[in-house]
């Protein structure tokens, strides 16, 4: 486990600031064990700050701290769960890795990242 910090979000694959636009199922769960069962969550990405390019992106996320659902704003960062170089099966860190949007936060990783 990475504690959070500016310095700490410049080592994920990706970071970004984007508005939930459709909830569905997993992307990084392969029918095993390991399985999370986390939702795949498809964002709309108003800006990349790392990692990433297009307008769509697709992860497996957990609440941070409550719920969200269609429309909610996150800053989103994340690995590849299992290593892929094209974020294939990308999930989402939480404990401050990935946070509703605010302003002074998309400011900071803009910036560091």
């Amino acid at each position: 486990m990475e504690e959070y910090t500016l310095a700490a979000v410049t080592n994920r694959a990706f970071a970004f600031d984007g508005v939930v636009i459709d909830i569905g199922d997993s992307v990084s769960d392969q029918g095993g064990e390991g399985d999370l069962g986390l939702p795949g969550v498809t964002f709309r990405v108003y800006q990349w700050f790392s990692g990433g390019e297009g307008r769509t992106f697709r992860v497996d996320l957990q609440a941070p701290s409550g719920s969200f659902g269609v429309g909610s704003r996150l800053l989103v960062s994340g690995e590849s769960r299992w290593g892929e170089p094209d974020l294939a099966a990308a999930i989402a860190w939480g404990c401050g890795f990935t946070r509703y949007f605010d302003a002074k936060t998309a400011h900071a990783w803009e910036q560091t990242l």
